[in-house]
């Protein structure tokens, strides 16, 4: 399964918001949004499949808490490396 890729928003240059893009079958269009480790939300395409993972103050979420959740959606746990643009 191919790796998410991460949106990251700074400011004043500090990472605020981090959004994974799971890799996309259909529209990757949000149709719905679901709490599923807070603060994390699951993003949910049209059909019903998980289209991604928006994790709040991402220096907060350690890479356990991101990886399971990803567990919980079906997709492919990430490494340190794929988080060292927050760094």
């Amino acid at each position: 399964m191919a790796k998410p890729r991460i949106e990251i928003v700074f400011r004043k240059g500090i990472p605020v918001a981090a959004f994974l893009h799971f890799p996309e079958e259909g529209s990757g269009r949000s149709k719905r949004q679901i709490a599923i480790r807070p603060p994390m939300v699951a993003h949910y395409d049209e059909k019903g499949s998980p289209s991604g993972l928006d994790i709040p103050l991402p220096l907060t979420a350690s890479l356990r808490a991101i990886n399971e959740a990803l567990n919980e959606l079906g997709q492919s746990p990430i490494q340190e490396s794929d988080l060292a643009p927050l760094k």
